[in-house]
């Protein structure tokens, strides 16, 4: 137990802690405004601490990345759930050249794609945030969701186009403008 416990140590240490200053860097500029880096790293290295095998582990780093975009999705879910605030897709890899501006501006996007995902009902919210946040597939979340893949596939379907013509009507554009068109015969998009 102490020399799997040693072996885990040496690998954070090595592995992991020379990341730390990146992935710090890289959660101030993209971490939803709720949350604290310190306790995401916190969070990360508990879990990294907690894993029995590491030797599978053969890119620290995206794992180290995925850790914490897994901490971010999971607050992003207990948020949606409710109701709370949320950035979305910041938990993207970390691009170089980003300025202040270009920062904000997508921070004020992210902030306005959260309150549209949030307007979803249930169960689209929680299908749209597993197929497109969390990107899983198709059937893993009917699986998971004990549905078929045709009802996961419309939910995401009538997602998007809530949350476009949601975005159309800020932008004071056309409602019906990029909205996706509904199949024959369906009324009108229900709460998703």
């Amino acid at each position: 137990m102490s020399e799997e416990l040693t072996e885990r140590g040496q690998w954070i240490a090595s592995h992991i802690i020379p990341l730390e200053s990146q992935v710090r860097g890289w959660l101030r500029r993209f971490l939803p405004r709720d949350l604290e880096v310190d306790d995401v790293i916190q969070e990360a290295y508990a879990i990294l601490s907690g894993l029995t095998d590491v030797s599978r582990i053969g890119n620290p780093r995206a794992y180290f990345y995925q850790v914490v975009k897994s901490l971010i999705s999971e607050h992003f879910r207990r948020a949606a759930s409710s109701g709370a605030a949320f950035d979305v897709k910041s938990v993207a890899e970390p691009q170089e050249g980003l300025t202040p501006e270009r920062i904000l501006s997508g921070r004020q996007e992210l902030d306005r794609l959260y309150r549209a995902i949030t307007r979803l009902g249930e169960p689209a919210r929680t299908i749209f945030i597993m197929r497109k946040i969390d990107n899983l597939p198709q059937k893993v979340i009917a699986d998971r969701l004990r549905v078929s893949e045709n009802i996961v596939e419309n939910h995401v379907a009538r997602g998007l186009r809530v949350i476009l013509q949601q975005f159309a009507r800020e932008d004071g554009s056309n409602q019906d403008d990029g909205a996706i068109p509904m199949k024959k015969g369906k009324a009108g998009p229900s709460n998703a």
